[in-house]
């Protein structure tokens, strides 16, 4: 029995993860019908694993299953917004603290260096490596901090802000602010100065925030 269902198994958890891929890289629109013939059409697949995807998918709260009426990608409203980016910023600033203590200087020279060679590209900087090394920065600060339960509650927030976070790279002039705003966190802990760090920390998921703020209004 085992044997027989790995495959079925291996198709839903591999239409699940290029599906969750797809949304949070906003492939689709917030509202937008995901209908069971489309998705198997895209993926080749048959009802089955489509159907397992999309109930792991809501249960990530990214997708939102409305019965006799099908599958949506599911819409943030600015209050949801709001409220978790109010717990972002707490969480993130915790992270610095407990962080901070643990810190080796050569690892945050190495971020610095490579934030640098980012800001020095200026214009030709690609949004695609700034937001891959923020990510890389932000989870490098979160192991340090050595808190399951913050590493666990963070990454569940950043799920469900991840297609509206995507929107707040593309603002003007925000790719270079996201390398300058890592940069003085940088800065700060090198010169051991966590408060500072923490602050920095917060004006910095603040400004995500208005920039998402900004495209959806």
């Amino acid at each position: 029995m085992a044997t027989s269902s790995r495959p079925r198994q291996y198709l839903g958890s591999t239409v699940y993860a290029a599906l969750r891929r797809a949304i949070l890289e906003r492939e689709f629109d917030p509202g937008e019908p995901l209908t069971e013939e489309a998705l198997c059409r895209r993926f080749k697949v048959s009802r089955t694993p489509v159907r397992e995807a999309l109930g792991k998918l809501e249960r990530d709260q990214l997708v939102r299953v409305v019965p006799k009426k099908g599958a949506f990608v599911r819409t943030i409203s600015h209050d949801q917004i709001r409220e978790a980016y109010q717990i972002r910023e707490a969480l993130e600033a915790l992270a610095v603290r407990l962080a901070a203590p643990r810190l080796e200087r050569a690892e945050l020279e190495d971020f610095a260096r490579r934030f640098r060679e980012l800001k020095a590209r200026g214009a030709a900087v690609r949004y695609t490596d700034v937001r891959a090394l923020g990510e890389e920065f932000h989870r490098f600060l979160l192991k340090r901090a050595d808190n399951g339960a913050l590493l666990q509650i963070l990454e569940q927030i950043r799920e469900q802000i991840s297609s509206v976070w995507t929107m707040s790279i593309l603002a003007p002039r925000r790719v270079q602010g996201l390398v300058r705003e890592h940069l003085a966190i940088i800065d700060a802990l090198m010169a051991g100065d966590g408060p500072r760090a923490e602050r920095l920390m917060v004006d910095h998921v603040r400004r995500v925030r208005e920039a998402i703020f900004k495209l959806v209004d």
